[in-house]
Protein backbone atom coordinates (compact mmCIF):
# COMPACT_ATOMS: atom_id res chain seq x y z
CA UNK A 1 0.00 0.00 0.00
CA UNK A 2 2.82 2.29 0.55
CA UNK A 3 3.93 1.96 -3.26
CA UNK A 4 0.78 4.41 -3.76
CA UNK A 5 2.46 6.95 -2.17
CA UNK A 6 6.27 6.65 -3.08
CA UNK A 7 7.68 8.62 -5.77
CA UNK A 8 4.92 10.60 -6.63
CA UNK A 9 3.93 14.48 -7.33
CA UNK A 10 0.55 15.10 -6.08
CA UNK A 11 -1.89 17.51 -5.75
CA UNK A 12 -2.37 19.06 -2.00
CA UNK A 13 -6.28 18.66 -0.89
CA UNK A 14 -7.69 22.91 -0.29
CA UNK A 15 -10.73 23.70 0.90
CA UNK A 16 -12.98 24.70 -2.38
CA UNK A 17 -10.14 24.54 -4.81
CA UNK A 18 -10.25 20.66 -4.92
CA UNK A 19 -13.02 19.68 -6.83
CA UNK A 20 -13.46 17.25 -9.71
CA UNK A 21 -12.59 19.71 -12.77
CA UNK A 22 -9.00 20.74 -10.64
CA UNK A 23 -7.94 17.22 -9.90
CA UNK A 24 -8.89 16.32 -13.43
CA UNK A 25 -6.47 18.99 -15.27
CA UNK A 26 -4.03 18.56 -12.52
CA UNK A 27 -3.63 14.77 -13.96
CA UNK A 28 -3.71 15.48 -17.31
CA UNK A 29 -0.82 17.38 -16.76
CA UNK A 30 1.03 15.14 -14.87
CA UNK A 31 0.18 14.92 -11.78
CA UNK A 32 0.51 11.39 -10.30
CA UNK A 33 -2.17 11.63 -7.28
CA UNK A 34 -5.49 14.28 -6.33
CA UNK A 35 -6.34 14.88 -2.90
CA UNK A 36 -10.01 15.98 -2.66
CA UNK A 37 -10.83 18.62 -0.89
CA UNK A 38 -11.69 18.15 3.10
CA UNK A 39 -15.10 17.04 3.69
CA UNK A 40 -16.24 16.52 7.79
CA UNK A 41 -16.67 13.43 8.68
CA UNK A 42 -20.79 13.52 9.40
CA UNK A 43 -21.34 15.60 5.91
CA UNK A 44 -19.86 12.54 4.31
CA UNK A 45 -22.09 9.96 6.31
CA UNK A 46 -25.57 11.59 5.84
CA UNK A 47 -24.69 11.76 1.77
CA UNK A 48 -26.55 9.58 -0.33
CA UNK A 49 -24.31 7.43 -3.50
CA UNK A 50 -25.84 8.57 -6.89
CA UNK A 51 -24.26 7.21 -9.77
CA UNK A 52 -25.31 10.07 -12.56
CA UNK A 53 -25.73 8.50 -16.14
CA UNK A 54 -25.55 11.65 -17.28
CA UNK A 55 -22.34 12.68 -16.24
CA UNK A 56 -20.57 9.50 -16.09
CA UNK A 57 -19.87 10.28 -12.74
CA UNK A 58 -20.20 9.15 -8.72
CA UNK A 59 -22.03 11.77 -6.79
CA UNK A 60 -22.41 11.84 -3.31
CA UNK A 61 -25.78 13.99 -2.58
CA UNK A 62 -26.89 15.93 0.32
CA UNK A 63 -29.89 14.45 1.97
CA UNK A 64 -32.02 17.45 0.99
CA UNK A 65 -30.66 16.46 -2.61
CA UNK A 66 -29.29 20.40 -3.12
CA UNK A 67 -26.19 19.78 -3.14
CA UNK A 68 -22.97 17.37 -4.52
CA UNK A 69 -21.11 17.12 -1.69
CA UNK A 70 -18.20 14.55 -3.32
CA UNK A 71 -18.19 13.92 -6.86
CA UNK A 72 -15.63 11.40 -9.27
CA UNK A 73 -15.47 9.79 -12.42
CA UNK A 74 -13.68 7.00 -13.94
CA UNK A 75 -10.59 9.31 -14.86
CA UNK A 76 -9.46 9.60 -11.49
CA UNK A 77 -10.00 6.17 -10.46
CA UNK A 78 -6.97 4.56 -8.55
CA UNK A 79 -5.66 7.93 -8.12
CA UNK A 80 -7.76 10.68 -6.16
CA UNK A 81 -7.71 10.09 -2.12
CA UNK A 82 -10.89 11.86 0.09
CA UNK A 83 -9.52 13.83 2.61
CA UNK A 84 -11.93 13.37 5.68
CA UNK A 85 -12.21 16.05 8.61
CA UNK A 86 -13.04 14.09 11.79
CA UNK A 87 -12.35 14.10 15.52
CA UNK A 88 -13.59 10.25 16.06
CA UNK A 89 -12.36 7.25 15.06
CA UNK A 90 -16.23 6.04 14.85
CA UNK A 91 -17.38 8.65 12.42
CA UNK A 92 -14.06 8.76 10.54
CA UNK A 93 -14.74 5.00 10.06
CA UNK A 94 -18.17 5.13 8.46
CA UNK A 95 -17.09 7.79 6.38
CA UNK A 96 -14.34 6.32 4.85
CA UNK A 97 -17.03 3.08 4.27
CA UNK A 98 -19.38 4.81 2.64
CA UNK A 99 -16.43 6.26 0.19
CA UNK A 100 -14.55 2.82 -0.28
CA UNK A 101 -16.93 -0.02 0.52
CA UNK A 102 -19.90 1.07 -1.37
CA UNK A 103 -20.46 -2.37 -2.91
CA UNK A 104 -21.63 -5.19 -0.04
CA UNK A 105 -21.99 -8.32 -1.39
CA UNK A 106 -23.79 -11.56 -0.11
CA UNK A 107 -22.27 -14.96 -1.23
CA UNK A 108 -24.03 -18.12 -1.77
CA UNK A 109 -22.58 -21.35 -2.76
CA UNK A 110 -24.51 -22.95 -5.60
CA UNK A 111 -21.71 -25.87 -6.61
CA UNK A 112 -18.47 -26.88 -6.88
CA UNK A 113 -17.10 -24.69 -9.41
CA UNK A 114 -19.81 -21.38 -9.18
CA UNK A 115 -20.69 -19.22 -7.08
CA UNK A 116 -23.78 -16.61 -7.50
CA UNK A 117 -22.81 -12.76 -6.39
CA UNK A 118 -25.99 -10.62 -5.18
CA UNK A 119 -25.29 -6.87 -5.31
CA UNK A 120 -27.28 -5.88 -2.82
CA UNK A 121 -27.09 -1.85 -3.78
CA UNK A 122 -28.83 -2.30 -7.56
CA UNK A 123 -30.02 -6.01 -7.23
CA UNK A 124 -28.29 -7.25 -9.99
CA UNK A 125 -27.21 -10.82 -9.97
CA UNK A 126 -23.94 -12.35 -11.48
CA UNK A 127 -22.63 -15.60 -11.84
CA UNK A 128 -18.78 -16.57 -11.65
CA UNK A 129 -17.68 -19.46 -12.20
CA UNK A 130 -14.43 -20.65 -10.10
CA UNK A 131 -13.57 -22.90 -7.19
CA UNK A 132 -14.21 -20.99 -4.11
CA UNK A 133 -14.54 -21.44 -0.22
CA UNK A 134 -17.98 -20.49 1.56
CA UNK A 135 -16.53 -17.27 2.38
CA UNK A 136 -15.99 -14.33 -0.90
CA UNK A 137 -14.39 -11.08 -0.05
CA UNK A 138 -15.06 -8.46 -2.40
CA UNK A 139 -15.49 -4.84 -2.23
CA UNK A 140 -15.57 -2.02 -4.41
CA UNK A 141 -14.08 1.91 -3.59
CA UNK A 142 -14.49 5.02 -5.06
CA UNK A 143 -11.32 6.20 -3.82
CA UNK A 144 -7.83 4.78 -4.09
CA UNK A 145 -6.73 6.09 -0.26
CA UNK A 146 -8.27 8.32 2.45
CA UNK A 147 -6.54 10.93 4.44
CA UNK A 148 -7.13 12.28 7.51
CA UNK A 149 -6.66 16.17 8.15
CA UNK A 150 -4.22 17.23 10.77
CA UNK A 151 -2.84 20.08 9.75
CA UNK A 152 -5.67 22.96 9.10
CA UNK A 153 -5.60 25.79 11.79
CA UNK A 154 -8.78 27.16 11.02
CA UNK A 155 -10.95 27.78 13.32
CA UNK A 156 -13.81 25.62 11.80
CA UNK A 157 -11.60 22.58 12.17
CA UNK A 158 -9.54 23.33 15.73
CA UNK A 159 -12.78 23.90 17.29
CA UNK A 160 -14.09 20.70 16.00
CA UNK A 161 -11.65 18.78 17.67
CA UNK A 162 -10.58 18.46 14.05
CA UNK A 163 -7.42 19.58 12.20
CA UNK A 164 -4.04 21.16 13.81
CA UNK A 165 -6.06 20.49 17.06
CA UNK A 166 -5.40 16.31 16.47
CA UNK A 167 -1.69 17.26 17.16
CA UNK A 168 -2.49 18.03 20.77
CA UNK A 169 -3.79 14.97 21.15
CA UNK A 170 -1.81 11.98 19.92
CA UNK A 171 -3.81 9.35 22.12
CA UNK A 172 -7.17 10.31 19.43
CA UNK A 173 -4.82 11.10 16.44
CA UNK A 174 -2.88 7.71 16.66
CA UNK A 175 -4.26 5.29 18.91
CA UNK A 176 -7.97 5.43 17.94
CA UNK A 177 -8.50 7.26 14.53
CA UNK A 178 -5.49 6.17 12.30
CA UNK A 179 -5.78 2.82 14.16
CA UNK A 180 -9.26 2.32 13.68
CA UNK A 181 -8.84 2.79 9.79
CA UNK A 182 -6.17 0.61 9.42
CA UNK A 183 -7.60 -2.18 11.31
CA UNK A 184 -11.14 -2.10 9.18
CA UNK A 185 -10.33 -0.72 5.64
CA UNK A 186 -8.17 -2.33 2.93
CA UNK A 187 -6.62 1.37 1.27
CA UNK A 188 -3.74 2.97 2.43
CA UNK A 189 -4.92 5.51 5.00
CA UNK A 190 -2.74 8.73 5.39
CA UNK A 191 -2.08 11.54 7.49
CA UNK A 192 -1.90 15.46 6.40
CA UNK A 193 0.41 17.00 9.61
CA UNK A 194 2.17 19.86 10.11
CA UNK A 195 5.28 20.88 11.42
CA UNK A 196 6.23 23.63 13.59
CA UNK A 197 8.38 24.48 16.68
CA UNK A 198 5.12 24.85 19.19
CA UNK A 199 1.76 23.81 20.44
CA UNK A 200 0.68 27.68 19.92
CA UNK A 201 2.26 28.09 16.85
CA UNK A 202 1.02 25.05 14.93
CA UNK A 203 -2.90 25.79 15.76
CA UNK A 204 -2.49 29.19 14.99
CA UNK A 205 -3.31 30.44 11.70
CA UNK A 206 -1.06 29.94 8.63
CA UNK A 207 2.93 31.60 8.62
CA UNK A 208 3.55 33.96 6.43
CA UNK A 209 7.48 33.06 6.70
CA UNK A 210 9.11 30.88 3.93
CA UNK A 211 8.49 26.60 4.26
CA UNK A 212 11.96 25.19 5.95
CA UNK A 213 12.47 21.93 4.30
CA UNK A 214 15.39 21.68 6.44
CA UNK A 215 13.54 20.84 9.19
CA UNK A 216 11.55 17.84 7.37
CA UNK A 217 14.98 15.82 6.86
CA UNK A 218 14.80 14.50 10.50
CA UNK A 219 11.13 13.26 10.14
CA UNK A 220 11.77 11.66 6.74
CA UNK A 221 14.58 9.65 7.69
CA UNK A 222 13.31 8.63 10.87
CA UNK A 223 10.38 6.90 9.16
CA UNK A 224 9.80 4.00 7.05
CA UNK A 225 6.53 5.12 5.15
CA UNK A 226 6.56 7.70 2.64
CA UNK A 227 6.58 10.93 3.58
CA UNK A 228 4.62 14.15 1.04
CA UNK A 229 6.15 17.27 1.85
CA UNK A 230 4.19 20.35 0.95
CA UNK A 231 4.72 24.14 1.21
CA UNK A 232 6.29 26.33 -1.40
CA UNK A 233 6.74 24.72 -4.47
CA UNK A 234 6.17 27.00 -7.88
CA UNK A 235 8.04 25.06 -10.62
CA UNK A 236 8.49 22.10 -11.60
CA UNK A 237 12.43 22.26 -11.76
CA UNK A 238 12.74 22.87 -8.13
CA UNK A 239 11.18 19.01 -6.76
CA UNK A 240 14.39 18.07 -8.02
CA UNK A 241 16.59 20.18 -5.31
CA UNK A 242 13.98 19.89 -2.77
CA UNK A 243 14.13 16.48 -2.69
CA UNK A 244 17.85 16.66 -1.88
CA UNK A 245 17.53 19.11 0.88
CA UNK A 246 14.35 16.93 2.63
CA UNK A 247 15.08 13.47 1.75
CA UNK A 248 11.52 13.28 0.84
CA UNK A 249 10.21 11.54 -2.33
CA UNK A 250 7.05 12.90 -3.12
CA UNK A 251 5.80 15.94 -2.82
CA UNK A 252 2.02 18.05 -2.41
CA UNK A 253 1.46 20.92 -4.54
CA UNK A 254 -1.12 23.31 -3.68
CA UNK A 255 -1.29 27.29 -4.27
CA UNK A 256 1.40 26.53 -6.95
CA UNK A 257 -1.38 24.26 -9.02
CA UNK A 258 -3.99 26.66 -8.28
CA UNK A 259 -2.15 29.21 -9.64
CA UNK A 260 -1.06 27.37 -12.63
CA UNK A 261 -2.14 23.84 -12.91
CA UNK A 262 0.13 23.22 -15.55
CA UNK A 263 3.42 23.22 -13.09
CA UNK A 264 2.63 19.30 -13.17
CA UNK A 265 4.05 19.22 -16.78
CA UNK A 266 7.49 17.89 -17.09
CA UNK A 267 7.93 20.17 -20.06
CA UNK A 268 7.23 23.00 -18.06
CA UNK A 269 4.58 25.07 -17.57
CA UNK A 270 1.69 26.85 -20.18
CA UNK A 271 0.36 30.02 -20.10
CA UNK A 272 -1.99 30.90 -17.54
CA UNK A 273 -3.89 32.06 -20.27
CA UNK A 274 -4.19 28.80 -21.67
CA UNK A 275 -4.63 27.24 -18.33
CA UNK A 276 -7.86 29.38 -17.21
CA UNK A 277 -9.08 27.94 -20.61
CA UNK A 278 -8.39 24.45 -20.10
CA UNK A 279 -9.88 24.52 -16.81
CA UNK A 280 -13.36 25.94 -18.28
CA UNK A 281 -13.26 23.36 -21.13
CA UNK A 282 -13.09 20.51 -17.97
CA UNK A 283 -15.41 22.65 -15.96
CA UNK A 284 -17.94 22.60 -18.68
CA UNK A 285 -17.43 18.59 -19.37
CA UNK A 286 -18.22 17.68 -15.55
CA UNK A 287 -21.50 20.47 -15.65
CA UNK A 288 -19.13 22.23 -12.55
CA UNK A 289 -21.00 24.94 -10.92
CA UNK A 290 -20.87 28.36 -11.54
CA UNK A 291 -19.91 29.45 -8.32
CA UNK A 292 -16.86 26.84 -7.27
CA UNK A 293 -15.89 27.44 -11.07
CA UNK A 294 -15.67 31.30 -10.72
CA UNK A 295 -13.97 31.17 -7.62
CA UNK A 296 -11.02 28.48 -9.32
CA UNK A 297 -10.28 30.68 -12.28
CA UNK A 298 -10.43 33.90 -10.46
CA UNK A 299 -7.14 32.56 -8.28
CA UNK A 300 -5.25 32.13 -11.51
CA UNK A 301 -5.91 35.74 -13.56
CA UNK A 302 -3.73 38.29 -12.62
CA UNK A 303 -5.79 41.48 -10.23
CA UNK A 304 -4.75 44.02 -13.15
CA UNK A 305 -3.09 44.64 -16.90
CA UNK A 306 -0.19 46.38 -15.34
CA UNK A 307 0.68 43.11 -13.17
CA UNK A 308 -0.04 40.77 -16.06
CA UNK A 309 2.25 42.64 -18.36
CA UNK A 310 5.07 42.73 -15.58
CA UNK A 311 4.83 38.87 -15.18
CA UNK A 312 5.80 38.36 -18.31
CA UNK A 313 5.28 35.13 -20.06
CA UNK A 314 3.17 33.50 -17.10
CA UNK A 315 0.27 36.09 -18.45
CA UNK A 316 1.14 35.34 -22.26
CA UNK A 317 -2.15 35.61 -24.56
CA UNK A 318 -2.82 31.98 -25.46
CA UNK A 319 -4.25 32.85 -28.44
CA UNK A 320 -2.68 35.98 -30.49
CA UNK A 321 -5.41 39.76 -30.99
CA UNK A 322 -7.65 38.52 -27.96
CA UNK A 323 -7.89 40.02 -24.68
CA UNK A 324 -6.29 39.59 -21.27
CA UNK A 325 -8.74 38.49 -18.42
CA UNK A 326 -8.69 40.35 -15.02
CA UNK A 327 -10.18 39.61 -11.67
CA UNK A 328 -12.24 42.45 -12.39
CA UNK A 329 -13.48 40.98 -15.57
CA UNK A 330 -14.26 37.59 -14.10
CA UNK A 331 -16.02 39.61 -11.10
CA UNK A 332 -18.38 41.42 -13.91
CA UNK A 333 -20.04 38.21 -14.33
CA UNK A 334 -23.06 36.74 -13.33
CA UNK A 335 -23.61 33.35 -14.71
CA UNK A 336 -21.74 30.30 -16.51
CA UNK A 337 -22.63 32.00 -20.27
CA UNK A 338 -20.93 35.07 -19.40
CA UNK A 339 -18.10 33.85 -17.63
CA UNK A 340 -17.19 31.56 -20.76
CA UNK A 341 -17.94 34.26 -23.13
CA UNK A 342 -14.81 36.20 -21.87
CA UNK A 343 -12.08 33.41 -23.13
CA UNK A 344 -14.88 32.97 -26.34
CA UNK A 345 -15.85 29.80 -24.78
CA UNK A 346 -19.53 30.22 -24.59
CA UNK A 347 -20.34 27.81 -27.83
CA UNK A 348 -18.33 24.75 -26.08
CA UNK A 349 -20.38 25.30 -23.02
CA UNK A 350 -23.61 25.51 -24.67
CA UNK A 351 -22.74 22.20 -26.73
CA UNK A 352 -21.82 20.19 -23.26
CA UNK A 353 -25.21 21.61 -21.77
CA UNK A 354 -27.55 20.52 -25.08
CA UNK A 355 -25.37 17.46 -24.73
CA UNK A 356 -26.50 16.67 -20.98
CA UNK A 357 -30.38 17.75 -21.77
CA UNK A 358 -30.00 15.30 -24.37
CA UNK A 359 -28.45 12.74 -22.64
CA UNK A 360 -30.80 12.80 -19.63
CA UNK A 361 -34.38 12.92 -21.91
CA UNK A 362 -32.73 10.05 -23.78
CA UNK A 363 -32.15 7.94 -20.11
CA UNK A 364 -35.61 9.20 -19.13
CA UNK A 365 -37.70 7.60 -22.06
CA UNK A 366 -35.40 4.56 -21.50
CA UNK A 367 -36.41 4.39 -18.04
CA UNK A 368 -40.03 5.14 -18.15
CA UNK A 369 -41.36 1.50 -19.53
CA UNK A 370 -39.67 0.25 -17.45
CA UNK A 371 -40.85 1.62 -14.32
CA UNK A 372 -44.24 0.27 -15.14
CA UNK A 373 -43.19 -3.34 -15.42
CA UNK A 374 -40.38 -3.55 -12.46
CA UNK A 375 -41.68 0.03 -10.72
CA UNK A 376 -38.89 1.19 -8.88
CA UNK A 377 -41.13 3.47 -6.85
CA UNK A 378 -41.77 2.91 -2.51
CA UNK A 379 -45.04 4.37 -1.96
CA UNK A 380 -45.90 4.53 1.80
CA UNK A 381 -49.41 4.09 2.66
CA UNK A 382 -52.14 6.72 3.18
CA UNK A 383 -54.41 6.52 6.11
CA UNK A 384 -57.60 6.31 3.31
CA UNK A 385 -56.44 2.69 3.04
CA UNK A 386 -56.90 1.74 6.33
CA UNK A 387 -60.81 2.85 6.50
CA UNK A 388 -61.61 0.97 3.04
CA UNK A 389 -65.40 0.37 3.11
CA UNK A 390 -63.82 -3.87 2.08
CA UNK A 391 -60.48 -4.90 3.41
CA UNK A 392 -60.11 -7.58 0.65
CA UNK A 393 -60.05 -4.27 -1.86
CA UNK A 394 -57.43 -2.37 0.17
CA UNK A 395 -55.04 -0.78 -2.45
CA UNK A 396 -52.15 1.74 -1.65
CA UNK A 397 -52.14 5.12 -3.33
CA UNK A 398 -49.94 5.49 -6.62
CA UNK A 399 -47.54 8.19 -7.12
CA UNK A 400 -45.51 8.55 -10.01
CA UNK A 401 -41.96 8.44 -10.50
CA UNK A 402 -40.74 11.92 -10.11
CA UNK A 403 -36.86 12.77 -11.94
CA UNK A 404 -36.01 9.29 -12.13
CA UNK A 405 -33.06 8.83 -14.46
CA UNK A 406 -31.10 7.03 -13.47
CA UNK A 407 -33.17 3.85 -12.48
CA UNK A 408 -32.66 4.05 -8.73
CA UNK A 409 -35.56 3.84 -6.33
CA UNK A 410 -37.26 6.89 -5.78
CA UNK A 411 -39.42 7.04 -2.30
CA UNK A 412 -42.13 9.91 -2.48
CA UNK A 413 -45.28 9.89 0.75
CA UNK A 414 -48.02 10.50 -1.10
CA UNK A 415 -49.98 11.39 2.24
CA UNK A 416 -46.98 14.41 3.19
CA UNK A 417 -46.52 15.18 -0.39
CA UNK A 418 -42.91 15.02 0.18
CA UNK A 419 -39.89 13.17 -1.66
CA UNK A 420 -37.46 11.28 0.35
CA UNK A 421 -34.21 9.75 -0.81
CA UNK A 422 -33.62 6.36 0.89
CA UNK A 423 -35.36 3.19 2.39
CA UNK A 424 -34.00 4.82 6.04
CA UNK A 425 -35.59 8.07 5.31
CA UNK A 426 -39.17 6.50 5.04
CA UNK A 427 -38.40 4.68 7.92
CA UNK A 428 -37.23 8.01 10.24
CA UNK A 429 -40.41 9.90 7.94
CA UNK A 430 -43.21 7.12 9.03
CA UNK A 431 -42.32 7.36 12.81
CA UNK A 432 -42.07 11.04 12.88
CA UNK A 433 -44.74 13.16 14.62
CA UNK A 434 -45.77 14.89 11.22
CA UNK A 435 -46.07 12.01 8.88
CA UNK A 436 -48.18 10.95 12.17
CA UNK A 437 -50.55 14.41 12.43
CA UNK A 438 -51.26 14.35 8.71
CA UNK A 439 -52.26 10.21 9.15
CA UNK A 440 -54.50 11.53 12.34
CA UNK A 441 -56.10 14.44 10.15
CA UNK A 442 -56.99 12.42 7.13
CA UNK A 443 -58.16 8.94 8.92
CA UNK A 444 -60.69 11.28 11.09
CA UNK A 445 -61.97 12.82 7.86
CA UNK A 446 -62.14 9.06 6.12
CA UNK A 447 -64.10 7.80 9.80
CA UNK A 448 -66.35 11.09 9.72
CA UNK A 449 -67.26 10.28 5.85
CA UNK A 450 -68.19 6.40 6.23
CA UNK A 451 -70.21 7.57 9.65
CA UNK A 452 -71.92 9.75 8.03
CA UNK A 453 -72.89 7.41 5.20
CA UNK A 454 -73.63 4.88 7.24
CA UNK A 455 -75.94 6.94 9.27
CA UNK A 456 -78.03 7.51 6.15
CA UNK A 457 -78.16 3.94 5.01
CA UNK A 458 -80.04 3.30 8.24
CA UNK A 459 -82.42 6.09 8.11
CA UNK A 460 -86.48 4.59 7.54
CA UNK A 461 -87.90 6.56 4.18
CA UNK A 462 -89.87 9.28 5.00
CA UNK A 463 -94.06 8.29 5.92
CA UNK A 464 -95.09 11.96 5.67
CA UNK A 465 -93.77 15.47 4.39
CA UNK A 466 -94.04 16.44 8.19
CA UNK A 467 -91.87 13.31 9.41
CA UNK A 468 -89.30 14.05 6.14
CA UNK A 469 -88.84 17.54 7.13
CA UNK A 470 -88.22 16.68 10.68
CA UNK A 471 -85.53 14.04 9.44
CA UNK A 472 -83.95 16.60 7.41
CA UNK A 473 -83.70 19.12 10.27
CA UNK A 474 -81.82 16.30 12.63
CA UNK A 475 -79.58 15.95 9.84
CA UNK A 476 -78.72 19.23 9.54
CA UNK A 477 -78.17 19.46 13.07
CA UNK A 478 -76.29 16.41 13.00
CA UNK A 479 -73.72 18.20 10.29
CA UNK A 480 -73.17 21.24 12.50
CA UNK A 481 -72.33 18.94 15.26
CA UNK A 482 -69.45 17.97 12.82
CA UNK A 483 -68.83 21.01 12.28
CA UNK A 484 -68.12 20.08 8.20
CA UNK A 485 -70.33 18.48 5.79
CA UNK A 486 -69.45 16.08 2.69
CA UNK A 487 -70.76 16.02 -0.94
CA UNK A 488 -72.91 12.78 -0.36
CA UNK A 489 -74.23 14.84 2.66
CA UNK A 490 -75.39 17.27 0.42
CA UNK A 491 -76.71 15.44 -2.32
CA UNK A 492 -78.65 13.04 0.11
CA UNK A 493 -80.16 16.74 1.46
CA UNK A 494 -81.25 17.72 -2.09
CA UNK A 495 -82.59 14.23 -2.76
CA UNK A 496 -84.92 14.34 0.67
CA UNK A 497 -85.88 18.22 -0.17
CA UNK A 498 -87.33 17.01 -3.76
CA UNK A 499 -89.52 14.45 -1.96
CA UNK A 500 -91.05 16.87 0.19
CA UNK A 501 -91.44 19.24 -2.17
CA UNK A 502 -93.28 17.07 -4.59
CA UNK A 503 -96.88 15.88 -2.23
CA UNK A 504 -97.32 19.62 -1.88
CA UNK A 505 -97.35 20.50 -5.49
CA UNK A 506 -99.50 17.48 -5.88
CA UNK A 507 -102.29 18.96 -3.44
CA UNK A 508 -102.40 21.99 -5.29
CA UNK A 509 -103.15 20.49 -8.64
CA UNK A 510 -105.61 18.17 -6.67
Amino acid sequence: MADLYANKVCLAPMVRSGTLPLRLLSLRYGADLVYGEEIVDKRIISAVRVPNAVLDTVDFVSRSGDSVVFRTCPEEAGKVVFQIGTADAVLALKAAEHMCVSLRVCCFLQSAASITLLHTDLLTIATVDCFVSLCVAFSARDVAAVDINMGCPKHFSIQGGMGAALLRKPEVACDQIVKTLRRNLNIPVSCKIRLLPSTQETIHERPSNKASWEALAPVVSALSIPVLANGDVFLYEDLAKLRAISGASSFLIARGALANASIFRKEGRLSVAQVARDYLKVAAETDNVYQNTKYNVMRMLPSTLEEAYASGKDYQLANEGSDIVTVPDLAATRNSLQMYSLWNLQNYYEQHQDRFRAKAATLETQIKPQSHENPTLTTLPVSHDRYAESAASETQETVQVRNNRVGKPEFYCGTCKVQLLSQQDVALHTKGKKHKNVLRRQASATISKYVAKAAVRLEAPPSDPVTAVDETQKHKATIGERGHEGEEERATKRVKREDVAAPADALESA
